[in-house]
C-alpha cells in the first residue's frame, strides 16, 4: 500500500511520506500530518491545473410580435368606459300599475344621450342645438325589456359605442337597478343640421372624444 493510501487508512502521515501541491517538497515539519490536510492540498492542486468553465445560461425563448386583430380599411379602439348617470323614477315615470310607463324610458335615454354630450364628450348639448345648429336624433332604437321598473327605483342608465361612422354613432344602452337588468337597447343616433335636417360629418372634435367610450370591436369606418 502507498504512503497515500496508509495515511488515507489510518488517517496519519508518516514523516517524509507526504508531498505537498507543488509535488516535490516534504512537509517543513517532521511530525505527523493529518491525512485531510493532504487530500486538501492535493484537490487545491487539482482545480488549480484544471480550466474554468461557466455554467451555461439557458438561451431566452425567442420572443414574437403579437400583432392585434384588424380587419383592413377598419380603425380599432381599445375597450374603455361606459358612461352612466342615476335617475329616480318617479310619480310621473310611471302608469297607475306603479312600474315605469315604457314610452318613459325613451325620455330617460334621451336625457342620458344629452348628458353624455355634455359631460363625457366635451360638447355642450344645449350650444350644439342653439348655436351651433346640430343635433342627434334617433334613426333606430332596439329595445328589449326584461324587469319592470317601480316608483323610488334608482335606476342606472349606462351607454358605450359600438361603431362610429362619418355621421352616424351606433351605441349599446342599458338600464340597471343594482345588478338587475331591467331594458337593454341598440341605439343609432345621426349627426345632423337642424336648418336643413340632413345627415352632416360628425364633427373632429366629437369623433376624437367618442374614442373612449368604445368597447371591444369598436370601429370607425369613416361613413354614415
Amino acid at each position: 500500500m502507498t504512503a497515500l493510501g496508509n495515511a488515507m487508512a489510518t488517517g496519519v502521515v508518516p514523516e517524509g511520506a507526504a508531498r505537498n501541491a507543488r509535488g516535490g517538497e516534504r512537509f517543513a515539519d517532521a511530525g505527523a500530518k493529518p491525512a485531510a490536510a493532504v487530500m486538501t492540498s492535493v484537490w487545491k492542486t487539482l482545480l488549480g491545473f484544471l480550466p474554468f468553465v461557466p455554467a451555461a445560461t439557458p438561451a431566452a425563448a425567442p420572443q414574437r410580435d403579437v400583432q392585434p386583430d384588424v380587419q383592413p380599411g377598419v380603425e380599432p379602439y381599445a375597450v374603455s368606459a361606459m358612461f352612466e348617470r342615476e335617475e329616480l323614477i318617479r310619480f310621473a315615470h310611471c302608469d297607475p300599475a306603479g312600474i315605469v310607463f315604457y314610452p318613459q324610458y325613451f325620455v330617460l335615454l334621451n336625457g342620458l344621450v344629452e348628458d353624455w354630450f355634455t359631460d363625457g364628450l366635451g360638447a355642450d348639448s344645449a350650444e350644439l342645438v342653439t348655436v351651433r345648429k346640430m343635433g342627434t336624433p334617433t334613426a333606430r332604437m332596439d329595445c328589449t325589456f326584461s324587469r319592470p321598473s317601480r316608483l323610488g327605483d334608482r335606476l342606472v342608465l349606462g351607454l358605450t359605442v359600438t361603431k362610429i361612422g362619418n355621421s352616424a354613432i351606433d351605441l349599446d344602452v342599458q338600464g340597471r337597478v343594482g345588478d338587475e337588468i331591467r331594458l337593454k337597447a341598440r341605439q343609432t343616433l345621426v349627426m345632423c343640421c337642424l336648418e336643413t335636417m340632413k345627415s352632416v360629418p360628425i364633427p373632429p372634435e366629437i369623433r376624437a372624444s367618442l374614442a373612449r367610450y368604445c368597447r371591444n370591436g369598436c370601429s370607425s369606418e369613416g361613413k354614415g
